[in-house]
């Protein structure tokens, strides 16, 4: 049984997909499906490789309806497509490499490649 916030939470996913999602397709080893997700680019973080080269790594966060996901969950080396470019799916420093949201949204953390 769903709670109100749980309904809310689904519509407002739904509708923020209606209005700024996007096709992308999730691959995982030879599996693909093409779902409706929400992109959220964030800063870009610099790492030190240690041997004078500094490597730009940036974060991209999707959201999407769990029930879309042709996955339970998200691993560590899915890729994303979406608008030609490539995404893979890698937990943060703090999280693994998703967050259910609510029980029906469900945000995964990406770099893109």
């Amino acid at each position: 049984m769903t709670t109100g916030f749980e309904d809310a939470a689904t519509s407002m996913t739904e509708t923020l997909l209606a209005f700024a999602g996007e096709s992308c397709v999730y691959i995982r080893g030879a599996s693909s499906a093409t779902i409706t997700l929400r992109r959220s680019s964030l800063a870009p973080q610099y790492m030190d490789t240690g041997n004078g080269l500094i490597v730009e790594v940036r974060p991209v966060d999707f959201i999407g309806l769990t029930s879309a996901l042709p996955y339970d969950t998200p691993e560590a080396g899915d890729r994303i497509t979406c608008d030609g470019k490539r995404f893979e799916v890698t937990p943060t420093t703090s999280e693994k490499c998703f967050r259910r949201i609510t029980p029906t949204m469900t945000r995964i953390h990406t770099k893109q490649v």
